[in-house]
């Protein structure tokens, strides 16, 4: 296990960030010896060091909202650029469901993204020494990129096409990058995931990412694919479509259990709360034609968040970054030590934090309101925590609702707080506090990695112009 200490400029707070060991691998059932058989973590910063798992349970029957009133719901596009099937801004497909920011235009929204992202873009991506044509978004001087990184960052590139005039060609040379570096300690679906940490020149060592993928990336990676060929179509250099396909179906045979649980790589019975992508699962069930992944990985994943809220955190509506025991019918919190590797897994945290992102995110595209019902019992302890002030957002939470720990008004992890827009958007209840965090987020946008990421996908989000397959 590797540590780093991150120092946020301007703020005495110091965040610890641990490389080596979190729940996003797959495999057999049997645990792999030494460092490289560990599950790997992804979501690498900003943690200061935390399991639940289980067997089926009894899925819910999905069920969904009608359309909230959306006074800023995005209007018909006004612009149609050749070559381009979704351009930022364009709001082709209004959402289904939830509402938008109200204190600001959909203008002042883009004007926002498009800066925001054109700090990021300039801050973060590099050039890979070590593969022609590559290029990475930028993780540390020690490691050059993650694969969670590389699945932000194309995601970014393929939504902001229509803005970013070269979004396919970055598109491309990170796909380049992604495939130049596949998971090689994987037995025949490594090619199609990628080895989740590259050296600072972007090659693949045993000592780095040891030829292991962390299924985070691989998930954005594989929706990212998607979406490029809904973009751009697949009839250029990369079939788009085949290789998110291609991606897909290799996570199934790795990194997922029959019953739909998420599996760890040396501990296949730890599962990561923050990998239950509910909207890239039904991405991937409509591309493939494979419902495995749109009823029962769906199914799965609500049934282990509803316990985790019921029976962990009745008053808070939190859960844990990992769930531990989920060959068992009672899953629980980890107590530590088994998926990151860190003491930190129970609590809501550095991974847990991105859960109001993908859920709220789904919950306006599919209208699942068991995805709402979820996210609205967190929205509510959030705003009662903070007093509706997003600035006044702890670092983390035990699962009862007491903070791990409070730093502002030195610093506010923008990780913690970036999320929380999408979450914010599933009910009009939460409409103040939306518009609240919209205000915060683009007045207090960073570039550093992670929290960067996890600001301005929500931002997208939250302005109306994110989008799916």
């Amino acid at each position: 296990m590797k540590r780093r200490i991150f120092l946020h400029s301007g703020s005495a707070v110091v965040a610890a960030a641990v490389t080596g060991c979190g729940g996003g691998g797959g495999g057999s059932d049997a645990a792999v010896a030494g460092d490289a058989g560990t599950a790997v973590s992804s979501a690498e910063l900003a943690r200061n060091s935390a399991n639940l798992g289980g067997s089926t349970g009894t899925p819910s029957t999905p069920s969904t909202d009608a359309p909230a009133p959306q006074p800023q719901q995005p209007e018909q596009p006004t612009s149609n650029v050749p070559g381009i099937g979704y351009p930022f801004g364009s709001r082709l497909t209004p959402y289904v469901a939830g509402i938008l920011p109200n204190n600001a235009s959909n203008a002042s929204m883009d004007a926002v993204i498009r800066s925001a992202y054109d700090r990021w873009k300039a801050n973060g991506i590099v050039d890979v020494p070590t593969v022609p044509g590559g290029k990475a978004l930028r993780f540390t001087s020690s490691y050059i990129t993650v694969s969670e990184g590389m699945g932000y960052a194309m995601l970014l590139a393929v939504v902001m096409a229509g803005h970013d005039p070269n979004a396919r060609a970055l598109f491309d040379a990170l796909l380049t990058t992604v495939r130049a570096r596949p998971a090689y300690s994987i037995p025949t679906h490594g090619r199609y995931l990628m080895d989740w940490r590259l050296t600072a020149n972007g090659s693949s060592t045993d000592a780095a990412g040891g030829g292991w993928n962390a299924m985070d990336g691989d998930l954005d990676i594989a929706l990212a694919l998607l979406m490029a060929d809904k973009q751009w179509g697949s009839g250029g250099s990369w079939n788009y479509k085949q290789e998110g396909i291609n991606t897909i179906n290799a996570m199934k045979a790795w990194n997922m259990k029959p019953d739909g649980t998420t599996k760890g790589l040396g501990t296949p019975d730890v599962s990561r709360t923050s990998d239950y992508m509910i909207g890239h699962f039904r991405a991937f069930a409509k591309a493939t034609g494979d419902s495995y992944w749109s009823t029962t990985v769906i199914d799965r994943c609500y049934w282990l968040i509803n316990r985790m809220q019921t029976v962990y955190s009745p008053s808070a509506g939190l859960m844990p970054d990992f769930i531990v025991q989920t060959n068992t019918s009672a899953p629980v919190p980890s107590p530590g030590f088994m998926g990151d590797g860190v003491a930190t897994e129970m609590y809501y945290y550095a991974n847990a934090q991105r859960n109001p992102w993908r859920w709220g995110t789904d919950y306006v595209l599919s209208g699942d309101v068991r995805w709402k019902n979820v996210v609205n019992k967190m929205m509510a302890f959030f705003k009662s925590d903070t007093g509706s002030d997003p600035a006044r957002t702890a670092t983390g939470y035990h699962l009862d609702g007491v903070a791990v720990s409070r730093t502002y008004p030195d610093w506010t992890s923008k990780g913690m707080v970036g999320p929380q827009l999408c979450g914010a958007m599933v009910d009009p209840a939460h409409q103040a506090y939306l518009n609240s965090l919209w205000t915060y987020n683009a007045n207090n946008f960073v570039v550093s990695y992670y929290e960067s990421e996890l600001q301005l996908i929500p931002m997208l989000v939250a302005s109306g112009n994110w989008w799916t397959v």
